[in-house]
């Protein structure tokens, strides 16, 4: 006879009342609950020695965000997760549920093997010229036309890469002007977002660059309704 399955879900609906996630932690130690099923809450910090499997469901959707430490949160993520499993003296089972089980990433968190996914992560952040080995700066363009959009996109991007072409003290970064593509989610709040990559090591000058078109935007009259902010090395 199997054993009665009594489940307990731990996710942003159930915990809105206050101290509700307190709450369902304690029912489930407690033993009101064998199964806890719940978003990424349930993989950090918490010990309870008779979980002995823990499952992850698509852990390769994390992997393919529109940011340069996607890699870096979903190994976190999944070694927080496999950790979960034999806490006490028991011995613990992860399930990885994946579409990519030869990605080095999976691999590597499913063995919880941080120094290969370092030297793993390290080389190709530097082939790519990401944070540490340079700086991300991103301009976004945001309008209600996303024809206006993109041609306010368009032109940002010429005249900074004409900028780093000519001026004397951007010579020598190095720097690279990419884009313009798409957010990650194209239309929020029916308003289209746009973005214009700058590569190259944060400095003075490098700096200036972006204060200035970020300013000189809004002077042209064709930019009338639409918006733009710039980040670096944005963490979201």
């Amino acid at each position: 006879q199997l054993p009665e399955v009594r489940v307990l879900r731990m996710d942003q609906d159930s915990t809105v009342a206050k101290f509700a996630h307190a709450d369902i932690l304690r029912r489930f130690a407690d033993g009101a609950a064998n199964v806890l099923i719940g978003t990424q809450m349930v993989a950090k910090g918490l010990d309870f020695e008779n979980v002995t499997l823990v499952g992850v469901l698509s852990a390769d959707i994390s992997l393919y965000v529109d940011n340069y430490r996607a890699a870096e949160r979903t190994f976190s993520l999944l070694t927080q997760v496999v950790g979960r499993a034999g806490r006490g003296g028991k011995t613990g089972r992860a399930v990885i549920q994946t579409y990519t089980p030869g990605n080095d990433v999976i691999r590597c968190a499913a063995r919880q093997d941080y120094d290969a996914f370092y030297e793993s992560e390290i080389r190709m952040r530097r082939l790519r010229r990401y944070p540490p080995f340079a700086d991300l700066f991103s301009f976004t363009v945001t309008g209600a036309d996303e024809s206006r959009v993109i041609r306010a996109a368009k032109a940002l991007r010429d005249a900074l890469g004409y900028a780093v072409e000519r001026r004397e003290e951007l010579k020598p970064l190095s720097i690279e002007v990419l884009g313009p593509a798409g957010a990650s989610v194209v239309k929020v709040n029916n308003r289209y977002r746009y973005r214009v990559f700058l590569v190259g090591k944060g400095c003075p000058a490098l700096r200036r660059l972006v204060a200035e078109y970020l300013y000189a935007f809004y002077q042209h009259k064709e930019n009338r309704g639409l918006d733009i902010f710039a980040d670096c090395n944005a963490i979201q």
